[in-house]
């Protein structure tokens, strides 16, 4: 079943989010939504996601899915390769393990910085040791808030060729204020 939105209406206090926002999605491909800052693109992936239900609506096809936030919220005490598979499986799992340090090197994470802890990371290492375990959780829905945000342009193509390699098995919601961005991954943009 693919997402539809149905009717969303949203507000904070008196500022009106949404107003009657109705969108079906596919079952997978990638889109983009844009628009200003504050207009409610991140609001739209909590809500997607379950962990916004303070609003007026339909939310249909969104029962599993895989987000990945701007705040990168990696767990302190684990390594980066810890961080990616303690999301999806036990950390002792070799099948998983193994497809965690292809992920990670994909996006172009050494295998020696597998070991290090969140504070011995840069903030774009972060980032993509929070994508990386996005990436990799088994859901038919990925949520991705700017996923290239903090990343120079070789390290955002790396991303952006993840990205397109999973539009194409599942449905991908990425936010972005990134033009060029949205036509290299060929995204279907949505301007909130």
């Amino acid at each position: 079943m693919s997402l539809v939105i149905k009717n969303l209406n949203k507000s904070f206090g008196e500022k009106e989010i949404f107003n009657d926002f109705s969108y079906s999605f596919g079952d997978r491909g990638i889109y983009a939504l844009t628009g200003e800052s504050g207009v409610g693109k991140t609001t739209l992936l909590r809500i997607i996601s379950g962990l916004d239900s303070d609003y007026d609506g339909e939310i249909l096809g969104a029962d599993s899915v895989s987000l990945a936030f701007q705040e990168h919220r990696l767990f302190p005490v684990l390594t980066a390769l810890e961080n990616v598979v303690f999301a999806i499986s036990d950390t002792k799992n070799a099948a998983v393990l193994s497809l965690a340090k292809n992920m990670l090197t994909s996006l172009g994470i050494s295998e020696k910085d597998f070991s290090l802890l969140p504070s011995e990371l840069s903030g774009g290492m972060k980032q993509r040791v929070s994508l990386a375990r996005a990436f990799l959780k088994d859901a038919p829905i990925l949520l991705l808030d700017e996923p290239t945000g903090e990343l120079d342009e070789e390290n955002a193509r790396l991303v952006r060729d993840v990205i397109k390699s999973e539009g194409q098995r599942r449905l991908v919601i990425l936010v972005t204020h990134n033009k060029k961005e949205i036509r290299e991954l060929d995204a279907t943009e949505i301007c909130i």
